[in-house]
């Protein structure tokens, strides 16, 4: 800690003269531009990633609603396609799952490609977006309400479920 050294530095030179008061001064500029600083860099970090998850969350949204679209050409009912694709993809991580896949399936027969692009469904969390607004709302205008109020008002995972739950 930078600190630290500082104050070890100004007892060394009041202890042996007359510098103190100079060099106290100089250290408290210093630990002053060190806390504005510091508080800066953590600002950018903060928005840096939210800026991050923000597009991380949109590209995970539109992978999703293709694996989806490629599912619903080639699977059939009755065969365990969706059974085999989430053994084979398990090794990409959880989110492969035969309960996520067929969540894709959903999202994608819900969905045009044009609404979720350029809406703001694809910057809402996955789960919000699939497990509450879409399984909790009964029409695709419904839907789209929902998302677009999610976004404009910040409303988490609960204050959703809490508006849906009003509004029934």
């Amino acid at each position: 800690r930078p600190f630290r050294l500082i104050a070890k530095r100004s007892y060394f030179f009041r202890k042996f003269g007359g510098l103190y008061m100079i060099k106290e001064q100089k250290n408290e500029v210093i630990e002053k531009d060190y806390f504005h600083d510091l508080q800066e860099i953590k600002e950018a970090i903060r928005t840096n990633q939210n800026k991050a998850m923000v597009v991380v969350n949109s590209a995970m949204i539109m992978t999703y609603y293709e694996i989806g679209t490629i599912i619903n050409k080639r699977k059939t009912w009755g065969s365990k396609y969706i059974k085999n694709l989430a053994n084979d993809l398990k090794y990409y991580g959880k989110g492969y799952s035969e309960r996520n896949l067929q969540r894709m399936v959903f999202f994608s027969k819900t969905f045009k490609k044009y609404e979720i692009l350029p809406q703001v469904g694809a910057q809402i969390p996955w789960s919000t977006l699939v497990t509450v607004i879409m399984a909790k709302s009964s029409t695709h205008e419904e839907i789209l309400w929902y998302i677009n109020e999610t976004h404009k008002n910040g409303w988490s995972r609960s204050m959703v479920l809490n508006q849906i739950a009003m509004a029934s």
